[in-house]
């Protein structure tokens, strides 16, 4: 293999270790970090959207919401445009703590990034894009198999 694919590889392991040590810093398990990443990444959430994101039931999602309300690190909130609806949000503390811890990371890999000259930059670019492109590709593959259609 390719020693851009061996490290792309261990990218992906510490990925996960990355995560562990989030979950146990902020006191949550794998599937309520993985709706702080949901709500992180996307912005505020209603139930039934963020269980669709976790592959969970609504009832499901409710405990998680109520696990991360508890721990503070979401709100409910009524909904901007319906009132009789809520959606799920992170507090800010919640935000700056996980920030806090990933930050230093981000920095360092984007002054990498900015530190190569253009063409160093534009490769990099291209094989994260295709990176990404050939994961979702995959996902799609594998979803779509699962479901029983083709693709």
């Amino acid at each position: 293999m390719h020693p851009a694919s061996v490290l792309l590889r261990k990218i992906l392991v510490l990925n996960d270790t990355v995560e562990y040590r989030m979950r146990v810093h902020l006191k949550t398990n794998d599937t309520d970090f993985q709706a702080m990443q949901h709500l992180l990444q996307t912005g505020p959430l209603s139930p039934s959207a963020l269980a669709t994101q976790l592959h969970l039931t609504t009832a499901a999602v409710t405990s998680v919401i109520d696990r991360l309300v508890q721990a503070g690190h979401v709100r409910r909130v009524p909904h901007p445009s319906d009132r009789r609806r809520i959606v799920v949000e992170p507090t800010e503390s919640s935000i700056r703590e996980a920030m806090a811890q990933l930050m230093p990371m981000i920095l360092t890999t984007d002054s990498l990034v900015k530190g190569m000259d253009e063409a160093g930059q534009d490769a990099v670019v291209a094989y994260l894009d295709g990176v990404v492109a050939s994961m979702q590709d995959r996902i799609d593959s594998m979803t779509a198999a699962a479901e029983g259609t083709s693709r």
